[in-house]
This record gives structure tokens, sequence and C-alpha cells, in this order.
């Protein structure tokens, strides 16, 4: 029979080998053995987080800075549930964290022993695969097939569409104890490549097509694929729509998708209705954009992705078309193209839109619309910024982002609960300044995410705070529920100042118009991390936001 611990010497070497540099490191006894492997060896990059939940955001942060894999790693019992959240977070962004969770031998699980729950598949809904280490090893042969099996699992990471795994280490006491040596060899293989599609339907389409309309979700920033996207949209037969968290910019694009889709859906145009629709990337944010789509079950849709997935968000899918989309757009760029005056249409309506839209801006009181609006006017160039999920989101769609160098928000579950420890992860990797706008629900959610003794110095935080949930009195329907104002908006008593001092951190206000360009400026100059709240007034944010939808209908 092999040591004990051995299993933990071989996971710790093969995640080196694997080239998993970043762990995000939760305290406890039971990964005691794992957490000295990882921080003896010069190799790793090791992040305090003691909050799970906080933990596990903070690394899908860090994976989408690094765009390579990141280890989270806890402690046995309850401490590995909190990491569910960003594991599903990440299985809809597809981002390969990698869980590893100490557990309790198998023969303790369900016998009353301290800080012990069923671990073996515990993320199975929101993860790609999971293994649980065997222990002890019998053998050298014991050894050997283990390490194939991490190996694999690591690979699954990463091949056709990226995700979460879970590895679950049963470790034996004592742990507090002189480690084995490593394996004398490890046999490491790369992840498989997914083969291509065959393009020659699309191709015909392409060349066929007089309205063609490329539509690009959520993705992680790609120069080579803008590059092309641009050249494309010089075709006058062809639109890009191109949300801010797409990443991709252009001077042909549409980005503020949500004017035209309010107006669309109740003045039908049958003359932008494409009839070759490609989409790639992830979730879009526009509702109003997927509904009108939906009313289109005639387009010829193909989607994009990495291996199939066979989504059809829009009820019209023609096929799922396996590539990498820099190359196939490539090939299409260099395809002759039907002329017509089909960008012209999209091109001038949004323009007349975006007026009537600034006109109407000039004219409103101080209200979460009018502050936004000031926000995406003051965003330095080259800034890396992340949005929170509910109302900042569906915000910032109405405004120009261009000076965003990169645009972050976790729309995989839309969820509120990691977003400030998202953005932290990411700031302690991104070296340009990074600027967080979130509301107070959300804030005081993750408020744990300020429990960190290496808080970025980049990383500024802009809290709308409008006393509640705002979401929830822009859309249609829960103003009129029993029990809204206290249920569902959420009023809280929370002082942030205070929280936000507790935590060491430089604290700015703003109540009014008149200090919020000053207040900007005071937060992006602070030579330290800073939050700035923004106290804006509920009763009337949510009039001025439909007075804005009724006129662009």
């Amino acid at each position: 029979m092999l040591h004990h611990l051995q299993h933990i010497v071989d996971l710790v070497e093969i995640c080196r080998l694997k080239e998993i540099q970043h762990v995000v490191v939760s305290p406890g006894s039971r990964n005691a053995g794992l957490i000295k492997l990882f921080a003896s060896n010069s190799y790793f990059k090791l992040h305090s987080i003691v909050d799970e939940r906080s933990a596990g955001f903070y690394g899908l942060g860090i994976a989408l800075a690094t765009q390579e894999k990141v280890a989270l790693l806890s402690t046995s019992g309850t401490a590995v549930l909190n990491f569910s959240p960003a594991l599903c977070e990440a299985f809809y962004q597809r981002i390969p964290l990698i869980a590893i969770t100490a557990d309790r031998p198998a023969h303790l699980i369900d016998q009353q022993d301290n800080q012990t729950i069923r671990q073996e598949n515990i993320f199975q809904n929101y993860i790609k695969a999971s293994i649980s280490i065997k222990q002890p090893l019998q053998n050298e042969l014991d050894q050997l097939e283990q390490i194939d099996s991490i190996n694999k699992i690591l690979n699954v990471a990463e091949e056709g569409i990226c995700g979460p795994i879970h590895i679950n280490v049963p470790i034996a006491e004592p742990f507090y104890i002189e480690m084995p040596e490593k394996a004398n060899t490890y046999h490491i293989t790369p992840p498989k490549k997914i083969e291509s599609s065959n393009f020659t339907q699309l191709y015909k389409r392409w060349q066929q097509s007089t309205k063609t309309m490329i539509l690009c979700g959520a993705m992680l920033p790609n120069k080579s694929l803008n590059t092309t996207l641009n050249k494309i949209a010089e075709s006058n037969s062809t639109i890009v729509l191109a949300e801010p968290i797409s990443n991709l910019k252009g001077a042909h694009f549409i980005q503020q998708l949500d004017q035209l889709f309010w107006r669309l859906n109740s003045q039908p145009n049958k003359d932008i209705v494409p009839d070759l629709l490609i989409s790639l990337g992830g979730p879009i944010v526009s509702k109003h954009l997927k509904l009108w789509l939906q009313k289109h079950p005639e387009i010829n849709h193909y989607r994009i992705s990495e291996a199939p997935d066979h989504i059809d968000t829009y009820n019209n899918l023609k096929e799922n078309i396996i590539a990498d989309s820099s190359l196939l757009f490539n090939e299409l760029e260099s395809l002759e193209k039907k002329e017509s005056s089909y960008q012209k249409h999209w091109q001038l309506l949004s323009a007349e839109l975006l007026e009537i839209q600034q006109k109407q801006i000039e004219k409103i009181p101080f209200s979460d619309l009018k502050v936004y609006a000031t926000i995406a006017k003051q965003i330095p160039e080259n800034t890396t910024l992340h949005i929170g999920n509910s109302a900042p989101i569906r915000y910032t769609q109405l405004f120009n982002l261009k000076n965003a160098d990169k645009v972050f928000s976790n729309r995989g579950t839309s969820g509120i609960d990691g977003c400030v420890s998202t953005a932290t992860g990411y700031a302690t990797i991104d070296q340009n300044l990074n600027i967080l706008l979130v509301g107070d629900l959300s804030f005081l959610y993750d408020s744990n995410a300020l429990w960190n003794k290496n808080y970025p110095n980049n990383l500024k935080i802009i809290v709308i705070n409008n006393d509640g949930g705002g979401i929830f009195s822009m859309i249609q329907g829960p103003r009129q529920q029993e029990g809204f104002e206290e249920f569902m908006q959420a009023h809280h008593p929370v002082d942030l100042e205070l929280l936000v001092k507790a935590h060491h951190i430089e604290y700015i206000k703003c109540t009014a118009s008149e200090c919020i360009i000053t207040s900007i400026k005071q937060l992006i100059n602070s030579p330290s991390a800073a939050i700035l709240e923004i106290n804006t007034p509920n009763t009337i944010n949510p009039d001025t936001y439909q007075k804005l939808i009724q006129n662009l209908k």
C-alpha cells in the first residue's frame, strides 16, 4: 500500500504539469496538506479568500482575466456547497474552473463524523465532469490509473465547450506530517480537438443573402475576430449587432440594442428582418431583441460554437456550425456578397432613436437614468468595466461604452450573488483601471468580497443606491403585487459608509446631479481602492425609465 497522502502529492504535481497556476484557497484543516503542497511550490500563485462563495467568484474573475484554468480549494463539509453559485455561473459562461474539495474518507460518510457531508457528484448539474480520487492507493498500478484519471478530467475542462469540473479528494489523518515523494513519471496528454463542421451550405446562404444579421452575445475579447467582423461590416448588405459584453467594437456595429427593439416590437418593419442570421457567443441581454427574433421563424439561423450545443434561443435554428469563429468569418469575408441597402435601414433607425433618447435625457431630473448616462460619458479610455446584474446591466445597455476597453457581467445565470467578487478577482490580475457598476442589493449581497487583505487598488466601485431592488420597478408587473416594497424591492437599513470603512476602503458619496462628475473623478483619481455611493430617488426612477421606453416606441 502506498503512503496515505500520495494521492494529494500527485494531484498537485499534475496541476503544475497542466499549467494551472492560480489557486484560490479557502482555509480549513482537512485541506491543510493540499494547502501546504501548493504553497511550497513557487510555480503556483495562491490567493487567500476566506468565504468560499466569494472565493468561487473571485476565481471566476481571475479565469476571465487570464483566459486560463483556475483552481478553487476548500475544506470539507458545507464549505464545499458554497462553491455552487460560481461553478454554475462558470458552467453557463463556459469558464474552466477547477473545484478541488477536501473530503473525509468514504467509510466516515453518514457516520455522524464532524464536518462530513455527501460530496461525491455534489455539483453534478452544473459541471462538465466529476471524480472522487481513490484513497488509499494499493500499488503503483493504482497510482498510474489515478494519474490518468486526473489528467483526463482536467482535459475535459478545456475540450470543446469549456466549463468547470470537480475533483473530490478524500484525505485520511494524520495530514500534518511529512509528505511522500512525487511519482517517477507522470503521463500527461493534451485535450482532444473537436472536428469542424462542413460549411458549404452556410457559404451558399452567405453569398445569396442581401439581408445578413450577425448577432454577437457575451464573449471574451478576441482581436482577430473583431478585426474580421469590422471588414465584414463594411458590406452594405450586412449588419453586426454587438452588445457591450460581446467585447466587440466597430464603426459600423450597432451596440445599443434595446432602443431598436422597443420600437420594432411595437412598429413592425419587414424591410429589416434578416434572411440570414449568424449568431455566436453567449447569452444576449436584450429581452426585446429575443422577442423580436422569436416572431420570425422564417429566418435562416446558423449558430457558431466550439462544439455541438444546439442552442435555439430564437426558435429558428437551421444549423449548429462547429468552428473557430475567427477562421470561419475570415473565410466568409473572402467570398463575394450581393449589395443592398440593408445596413442603411438599421443605421438610420438607430440614429433616429438615439437622438430622441439624448434629447429626453437632457431634460430629466436626477434619477438612475440620469446617473448612468453621466457615468457612461465619464469612463476613461482603456478601462475594464464590470457591470452588475438586474438594473445596472439594463441601464448601461442604453449608452455608448466606447471608452471601456473590456466589458464583463455575470450573464451566465444573471445572478447578483458574485458581481463584486468577480470584479475583484479580475482586477487582481488586470493592470488597467477597473470600474464596477453595481446596485445596492448586489453590493450588500456580495460584500464579503471586501474581506480581502490584498484588495486591488485599481478597482473602483460605483454603487447606485436606490434603496432596494430597482429592477422590479423597471419591469411591468411587480409594482402591482401585494407586498412589493417589503418582499420584492426589499428596502434595507444598511449604512454603506460604515460597511465600507469597516474594510478600510475609501468612501465617497453623491446625492445630486451636481456632484456626479466631480465624485466620479475623485473616485478614478484615488490611489487606492475606493467606493462611490450614489443615492438616487426610487420614487421617480421607474417613471423616467418608462417614459423613455414610450417615447422610443
